[in-house]
């Protein structure tokens, strides 16, 4: 008989602390509109082409052309917790959420309809589209499912072994089109058909991984509790640990246009690498927001979202 755990959603939809239940309702409220929408709680930013869309709490969905002024979308029809968001161009996207919400956009995030909620009403954690019609979803206690025909209909995944539960916390491509997620207990998986299948990857961590990313030059990152930061081959091999320079738990991380890895986490912590991606420094912020997301501005100056909405951090300038 396996061991038992303690349920545990993944820390990213933790950090606002809201209630959101597991199978939300199913009348259709629209998202709360702000006077301050960039202070609202924000858990995830993505790229739509030079636009950046950040999603969070109460159907909140921003958007910045410039990374200095954000906007909230004119039209969200849901109110619950947006988790994340994936752009498959400039103008086509989807949303997830508790209550498996999907949400798409054609117009570059300007304005959203509820696609649907998926079977069962799954708390979804992360989205990935590589084209206007293929796309996966994946979320709490082992829910992963795949889209071919633009999100219309959805077909469940299988990944890992049988009586897994672990919780999905993020799917990514690396350069070479392969899919990884980031799991539960130090769990990862790799796809090279697609997501068609899955292969369990042996990580050596213990504590869940969070997020992760690809690097240009093919290799690919996990990061997770414990300021745990993994380096992996293309193919999810080999992993070695880094030096994150800290013990938070970290959330996100991105690859910034010189080269660099910024990542952030709960207590403040920010952290960017070398060069080379070997080795980090951190620092933590005096506020010591707990951060879910980054992205880089338009100055190179690096965004923070949070429970604090939207939060300008210097220091991502390339030297």
């Amino acid at each position: 008989m396996p061991a038992m755990r303690f349920p545990r959603l993944p820390l990213a939809a933790l950090l606002l602390a809201v209630a959101s239940p597991l199978c939300a309702a199913e009348a259709v409220v629209p998202a709360i509109a702000l006077d301050a929408p960039q202070r609202a709680p924000l858990v995830a930013v993505a790229q739509a082409g030079p636009r950046l869309v950040a999603v969070g709490d109460h159907g909140v969905i921003l958007l910045s052309d410039d990374g200095r002024t954000w906007r909230q979308a004119q039209g969200v029809p849901v109110d619950g917790l947006l988790t994340a968001l994936s752009f498959s161009d400039p103008r086509q996207g989807w949303a997830v959420g508790h209550g498996g919400v999907l949400l798409n956009t054609k117009d570059g995030g300007e304005n959203w309809t509820l696609q649907q909620r998926l079977d069962g009403q799954p708390v979804l954690l992360s989205v990935w589209f590589d084209d206007a019609r293929h796309g996966i979803v994946v979320g709490a206690y082992g829910y992963a499912a795949q889209t071919r025909d633009g999100g219309q209909t959805w077909q469940r995944l299988a990944v890992g072994e049988g009586g897994d539960d672990f919780h999905l916390n993020q799917v990514f491509a690396s350069r070479d089109g392969s899919l990884f997620i980031a799991a539960e207990a130090g769990n990862a998986y790799r796809s090279g058909d697609g997501g068609a299948s899955w292969q369990a990857l042996d990580t050596g961590a213990s504590g869940s991984l969070w997020s992760g990313a690809a690097l240009r030059d093919g290799r690919v990152l996990l990061a997770g509790m414990s300021g745990r930061v993994l380096l992996g081959d293309p193919q999810g091999r080999h992993w070695r640990v880094l030096d994150s320079g800290s013990g938070e738990a970290i959330t996100a991380l991105t690859q910034l246009r010189d080269g660099r890895v910024a990542l952030v986490g709960n207590g403040g912590l920010v952290a960017l690498s070398d060069a080379s991606v070997a080795r980090f420094t951190a620092l933590q912020r005096e506020d010591r927001l707990n951060l879910a997301a980054l992205a880089q501005g338009a100055g190179g100056q690096l965004l923070l979202f949070g429970a604090a909405g939207v939060v300008t951090q210097e220091g991502g300038e390339g030297k």
